[in-house]
């Protein structure tokens, strides 16, 4: 609220012609985005009303601030991939090999990122907080759902919410694939493609298609869940809501897979 929407209100009311501007030549113009120019709102307000120390200070900050998140997600997606990935295609690798396909797969991803700069541009016509809080519907509301039912129904077992859980990115990657292809348009512009755009895609905003696939990954999760055999209350004594202040003891589900694997073998 006070990092994002404030210093954007600010810079609305300060400069209504510049970061408030609806005529599409005009932004064009401004900021060369013919949607709007909310993306040079904040930019704007350090540029005109901080003091030169101020203004240094402030870009420091946004280049530590971005070199943390940078830092944070590749280290993450290095690690997913070399331990979840690679040992099980290469078990016996040794620790210098791990690291050395770490540090290669740190490069793809930053290879990766650089591609990606055109797709983000055209995406919401280079509107940068529209393309985040669009991708964050699209991608988070199926993962939302499988959390939530986990936490607040039992019934839910694993081929549920992987089921539930592929469907809904499958139906919000759809819907962000079709995103790119059609476009986005202004208020005061349409679209050349406005006949031939689905209603689903340029009529419904991305924040109520986040509702309906939030619901939709839930129907099928449940569903699913249904079809297929439970999960026995044994594994689930405070994992669940409704058995969160169950006193008896826990048994790991993975744990039994496997003594049951094990006694599979010795019988044979």
């Amino acid at each position: 609220m006070y990092l994002m929407v404030l210093p954007g209100m600010i810079s609305r009311v300060l400069y209504p012609d510049e970061v408030g501007c609806v005529i599409p030549e005009r932004c064009k113009e401004i900021c060369g985005t013919e949607v709007g120019c909310t993306n040079i709102a904040y930019p704007k307000l350090v540029i005109e009303l901080l003091p030169s120390g101020l203004r240094g200070l402030m870009l420091a900050v946004m280049l530590a601030a971005l070199m943390s998140s940078l830092a944070s997600i590749f280290n993450s997606s290095s690690t997913i991939f070399t331990m979840d990935v690679w040992r099980r295609l290469r078990p016996h690798a040794r620790d210098r090999e791990l690291m050395l396909v770490g540090r290669i797969w740190v490069l793809f991803i930053v290879a990766v990122s650089i591609s990606w700069i055109p797709v983000v541009q055209a995406a919401q016509s280079g509107q940068l907080f529209d393309y985040i809080q669009s991708v964050t519907s699209f991608l988070a509301p199926p993962i939302a759902a499988v959390f939530c039912l986990g936490m607040f129904a039992k019934r839910v077992n694993e081929p549920g919410a992987f089921w539930g859980l592929m469907f809904g990115l499958a139906l919000g990657l759809s819907r962000l694939i079709a995103g790119f292809i059609y476009g986005s348009r202004s208020c005061v512009q349409q679209s050349s493609t406005a006949s031939t755009c689905p209603a689903l895609v340029c009529r419904l905003h991305y924040l109520y298609f986040a509702l309906i696939l939030f619901v939709a990954t839930g129907l099928v999760a449940m569903v699913v869940s249904l079809l297929t055999e439970p999960i026995a209350d044994k594994h689930l004594h405070r994992l669940v809501y409704s058995l969160r202040r169950s006193k008896e003891p826990r048994v790991d589900l993975d744990m039994e897979e496997e003594v049951e694997e094990v006694e599979e073998v010795v019988v044979k």
